[in-house]
């Protein structure tokens, strides 16, 4: 039987000839992956994007306006002013052309008085997370309803579920969440998952309710409280008529910093058109002073 030859390869005694690339050619370094919007421990948003409220006094407490892409909180209990506050946003978002969002959780929008304030109603969407009474007889119903979360929580649940779908759809400006008298804050979980959708969408997000509801998430929290309450008379001896509010508004916490500052905000009502002389302008709903 022959031989296989043997590999010239495995010849201890044949040596190899190394290849070197020459001098002059560059050795390119690897380099990372570049994503559109994405850095490597930065966030998505730039901080100094924001939307004005239209009021100077308080769009100079906030360094211009609430940052967009991120979460601003507006605390306060009920008559505390922090609607008209929220309101004062939408309609300057509106005016000048952005779509809004306002979710509703305690059936408290009112679309006169949002459109006295300003916002163009035709730019808001409104959606309300009231329940009506057959879902609540429905699940009622179901298999152990006894343990099932109450009315509240459900539907803090539920516009948690609204403000993601709405913020992935796109295309808003603001997008305000009023969770009317929550029962507790939001868990951390549903925090974060609000606090990303408004990052990828851009859109500035006001959550309104008595208290704090996305602690660390929340990029701005402004708490509102009432100063005082005004009054006027269309005639002497008419009834007294219900004119408006001042508001004091204090930066409670703010990441970009400014934490202590406030300022006093005025939002009138004016329920009733009072007639004005034929030389005169017509009267300022909302107005503003330091």
């Amino acid at each position: 039987m022959a031989a296989l030859p043997k590999p010239s390869w495995s010849n201890p005694s044949s040596p190899i000839q190394a290849v070197r690339l020459p001098s002059h050619i560059p050795v390119e370094k690897p380099q990372p992956l570049e994503f559109s919007g994405v850095f490597r421990g930065h966030e998505l948003t730039r901080k100094d994007r924001r939307l004005s409220s239209g009021l100077a006094p308080l769009d100079a407490l906030i360094d211009g306006g609430i940052p967009r892409g991120r979460i601003s909180e507006i605390t306060g209990r009920a008559g505390s002013g922090k609607t008209s506050i929220a309101a004062s946003f939408a309609a300057f978002a509106t005016r000048r052309g952005e779509v809004a969002a306002w979710l509703d959780a305690a059936s408290a929008f009112d679309p006169e008085s949002m459109a006295a304030a300003g916002v163009e109603l035709g730019r808001m969407l409104w959606a309300s997370m009231e329940m009506t009474t057959a879902a609540r007889m429905a699940r009622a119903t179901l298999p152990h309803s006894r343990f099932a979360a109450g009315p509240l929580a459900r539907r803090q649940s539920a516009i948690v579920k609204a403000a993601e779908l709405v913020l992935e759809a796109g295309g808003f400006g603001l997008v305000v969440v009023d969770f009317g008298e929550a029962p507790r804050a939001l868990a951390h979980a549903s925090a974060l998952r609000i606090a990303r959708a408004a990052e990828r969408s851009g859109a500035a997000v006001i959550a309104i309710a008595p208290w704090r509801m996305c602690g660390t998430f929340a990029a701005l929290s402004l708490a509102a409280s009432r100063a005082e309450t005004s009054f006027s008379r269309l005639a002497p001896g008419s009834p007294a008529m219900f004119d408006g509010l001042a508001v004091d508004a204090m930066v409670a916490r703010n990441k970009m910093g400014g934490t202590g500052r406030r300022v006093r905000v005025r939002a009138l009502v004016d329920p009733v058109p009072i007639p004005n002389p034929p030389d005169s302008h017509p009267q300022v709903r909302v107005s503003a002073s330091s």
